[in-house]
């Protein structure tokens, strides 16, 4: 068991939730942080805390990915760690994002965040350790319809096959039948010896949504009602609101309000184009304030002469430090060549 899920005081009949609702089989894990809040639903009639794995009738796998896809490719790389130890067939896997809730906290930073290169670290375990147990009931519930041993039973693509009498049954037809019986206490993870996915070339799957147009990115997120802001600001630092004459701004159809913030004015618009043209018909008259005179050519004599004082502190700096060896060679009959016996300043500090 893992670090994480062995100080959460939980039992594996917590850990493993099963639940089921027409011919779908949910199973989910713990990260321990869902204590304190309501887990999300898993489906519409399906209940299951923590849902990460969702089996349905089609035999399609939805793997729910709890971290944000930026390009490095998670929404691929969690549900392979899922697909491998399910022995799922790939090309039936799907994946959606997580709604926010506690229960998909990284269990690495203790937010539901991504990011410092955790994703797959945090979930390595925890999804493996899913996926595993899930296997495990849909070869009993399979075992179970043929009576025969389980351990006569394999999996692969996403089928229980029995070899002796060749035959075999989909996930999608074991969901149901898998989802009445109790999880095992424990089930092996695969060796890497034994895996078939992991490590391997993989197209992303979200690769033809990218290519098409079809991925809903944050920018592209229009909640029902919602307007949008755009705001005017002094074009010089610091600078403040003198007045302003919102009326050519708000006769501009889709142009709603003219606000004064605290960072110039906001045009508020139905979408970012009526925002934006009326932004650019106010008719503002600045406070530039005590930056109103600077140009860009005082601004480069002033870097010029901070660049100047940098050089001068960094050339004290090495003559302190020399001036420092000196004295604890006279002081101490310490040798030029004895540079491992001279401690290194690692910043002015030490000096």
């Amino acid at each position: 068991m893992s670090a994480d899920r062995a100080g959460s005081g939980m039992d594996r009949r917590a850990f493993l939730q099963v639940t089921a609702a027409g011919a779908a089989f949910t199973m989910g894990i713990s990260l321990g942080a869902c204590r304190g809040e309501t887990p999300p639903a898993a489906g519409d009639g399906v209940f299951a805390p923590d849902a990460w794995i969702r089996i349905a009738a089609d035999g399609h796998v939805t793997v729910v990915v709890d971290r944000s896809e930026m390009g490095q490719g998670v929404s691929t790389a969690l549900p392979m760690l899922v697909a491998e130890e399910l022995d799922a067939d790939w090309s039936r896997v799907r994946y959606e994002f997580a709604p926010a809730n506690r229960a998909y906290d990284n269990p690495l930073i203790g937010a539901q965040i991504t990011g410092g290169s955790t994703s797959v670290r945090a979930a390595w375990g925890p999804l493996r350790e899913a996926a595993a147990p899930a296997r495990a009931m849909l070869v009993a519930a399979a075992a179970a319809e043929w009576g025969v041993p389980a351990a006569e039973c394999r999996t692969e693509s996403s089928q229980v096959i029995h070899d002796a009498s060749g035959r075999r049954l989909d996930y999608g037809a074991l969901a149901l039948a898998a989802a009445r019986l109790t999880p095992p206490d424990h089930v092996p993870l695969k060796s890497p010896e034994a895996f078939r996915l992991l490590g391997t070339p993989v197209p992303r799957l979200d690769l033809a949504d990218q290519v098409t147009g079809r991925i809903v990115y944050g920018q592209d997120v229009r909640p029902e009602g919602a307007l949008v802001a755009v705001i005017a600001r002094c074009p010089v630092f610091g600078g403040t609101v003198r007045e302003v004459d919102p009326t050519p701004a708000l006769a501009l159809p889709g142009v709603r309000h003219v606000l004064r913030v605290p960072s110039g004015v906001a045009v508020v618009g139905d979408t970012s184009w009526h925002a934006i043209r009326g932004r650019d018909a106010l008719q503002v008259t600045w406070d530039e304030g005590r930056l109103a005179g600077l140009t860009s050519d005082e601004v480069t004599t002033r870097l010029h002469r901070l660049a100047a004082l940098v050089t001068f502190g960094y050339a004290f700096f090495h003559l302190g430090y020399l001036a420092r060896r000196v004295l604890m060679e006279q002081n101490y009959g310490l040798l030029w060549g004895w540079r491992s016996l001279v401690p290194q300043p690692r910043d002015f500090r030490e000096l």
